[in-house]
């Protein structure tokens, strides 16, 4: 009985690992999206787009690596 639920936890996880890295992935192209139409100077309202999609993709990266330090920690495995 231990041993199913030690496997579904771990199924949850690396879902769950999975979505916050898409997520991640996505904040990333829209990042890299505004950048790209970015002007030389950057105006007030742009800076504040990009600002406010930076700490989106960093949050999304964030949730990322604290899912894969749950499996690594439930694996009783070292991260790299």
């Amino acid at each position: 009985m231990t041993l199913i639920a030690t496997e579904d936890y771990l199924t949850e996880l690396l879902s769950e690992m999975s979505e916050a890295f898409h997520k991640f992935s996505i904040e990333a192209v829209r990042l890299s999206a505004l950048l790209a139409r970015t002007k030389v100077p950057v105006s007030p309202e742009s800076n504040y787009e990009l600002r406010k999609q930076s700490v989106a993709e960093v949050q999304a990266f964030e949730e990322y690596l604290n899912r894969k330090e749950e499996i690594f920690a439930h694996l009783k495995v070292e991260s790299r």
